[in-house]
């Protein structure tokens, strides 16, 4: 575009020859205070005006203030130009998957209700620890088997070995001589006691150990417990996606249907039928065309081309249009494309395009000379399917 960072170098032949101060004062431009202090005068031109916001990086004041300087007919222009950026920056984001903004953000939250009740990685851990005690149990089990430890007389066989080493190590143990000696001291009878009745104790358990008893009481073991902590997380998802459904889209009854798609479509190309054959019949098409698509950008574009037109039928007749009316559809327009949700420009991406094509409608580099598509130029049938002769009856500039 023409700004270079510091100044334009391409004259704004398409704005009102007027200063900032007919802008503030005729045409509603209304910016907040601390915007308004930034200019040294309100005698300034509308130019100077956006070069000050430039070089402030205020781009959003810059488009508002563009959209009350501009010449209507271009400013319609300049808006029409920013709905078919944006729409096609939705169409291809809508193509990548098929979802609309509003699906998407459905399934959205119900993907992130299935990874926070996702418990694959939990059972996966539980699962190896289990086959980790499965195998050191088969492992014991194997090795007892092979050393006879199961068979309960190899047991016995096994603890009897065990007594004969412990007695071998406590006779070592004892003074040379102590034994069978006829002075020595008459402890054998003590030990033999004591062994026995630790072999008494020993065998007593070993005969609990391999006698039949109660059945254990069924606990609910630690898988049980997790699956039962998993099939109600699992039910996370479904409880959200009906409670959502219950609420979102929000279905109020009393309430006139949503126009359709081709109803906007329409408002949009009422708008450009007036911007190339503005006339006073095509502003009135425009805004029957605003009120039949109650709301959102196209309805606004098609209001804005109506207020730039002709004059308001009132009750008592014909009515000038408020010289605010135009700059202010145009504003609102804008606004409500940046609000858009979807796409791969966000609200401040959407401003700065804006602020591109709106030099260039300015400065007289972007025309519908050049971007101008044949249109219908009232409301009858065409005569003909390849009918050419609806072309901009005035060019760019020539109001």
């Amino acid at each position: 575009m023409s700004w270079n960072g510091k100044q334009f170098y391409t004259p704004f032949i398409m704005l009102h020859r007027e200063d900032l101060s007919s802008t503030l004062h005729y045409r509603g431009y209304a910016p907040a205070d601390e915007v308004l202090s930034l200019f040294p005068s309100e005698q300034i031109s509308n130019e100077l005006a956006l070069q000050i916001l430039l070089t402030q990086n205020l781009i959003e004041e810059a488009v508002n203030l563009l959209c009350y300087a501009i010449i209507p007919r271009v400013g319609v222009w300049w808006a029409y130009l920013c709905l078919r950026m944006v729409s096609q920056d939705l169409a291809q984001d809508r193509a990548r998957d098929g979802l609309s903004p509003e699906e998407r953000r459905k399934k959205s939250a119900l993907d992130l209700a299935a990874k926070l009740s996702d418990t694959s990685d939990i059972q996966s851990l539980v699962d190896s620890q289990k086959k980790h005690i499965d195998e050191a149990a088969q492992q014991l089990e194997d090795e007892a088997r092979q050393q006879n430890y199961l068979d309960p007389a190899k047991r016995i066989e096994l603890k009897l070995a065990w007594v004969n080493q412990a007695f071998a190590q406590l006779q070592a143990s004892l003074p040379p001589g102590s034994l069978g000696s006829a002075d020595g001291p008459m402890i054998m009878a003590d030990i033999v006691k004591s062994m026995q009745e630790s072999a008494n104790r020993d065998f007593e358990q070993l005969v609990q150990r391999v006698s039949p008893s109660e059945p254990p009481m069924d606990i609910p073991s630690s898988d049980r417990i997790f699956e039962a902590a998993r099939a109600k997380t699992r039910a996370v998802p479904a409880a959200v996606e009906g409670e959502m459904k219950k609420h979102f889209p929000l279905q109020l009854k009393g309430l006139p249907p949503q126009p359709s798609p081709a109803t906007k479509t329409s408002a949009v190309e009422a708008a450009l039928r007036w911007l190339l054959v503005p006339s006073d019949e095509n502003g009135q098409l425009a805004c029957q065309a605003a009120m039949a698509a109650q709301n959102g950008p196209e309805s606004m574009l098609a209001y804005a081309a109506f207020w730039s037109s002709t004059n308001l039928m009132t009750e008592t007749g014909l009515a000038p249009t408020n010289p605010t009316l135009p700059p202010m559809g145009l504003s609102k327009t804008l606004l409500q494309l940046a609000l858009l949700e979807g796409g791969d420009m966000d609200y401040d991406t959407r401003y700065a395009k804006f602020l591109e094509l709106g030099i260039q409608c300015a400065d007289g580099t972007c025309t519908w000379d050049e971007h101008g598509e044949p249109v219908r130029s009232d409301a009858e049938e065409t005569r003909r399917s390849d009918d050419r002769d609806l072309r901009a009856r005035s060019g760019f500039g020539r109001m």
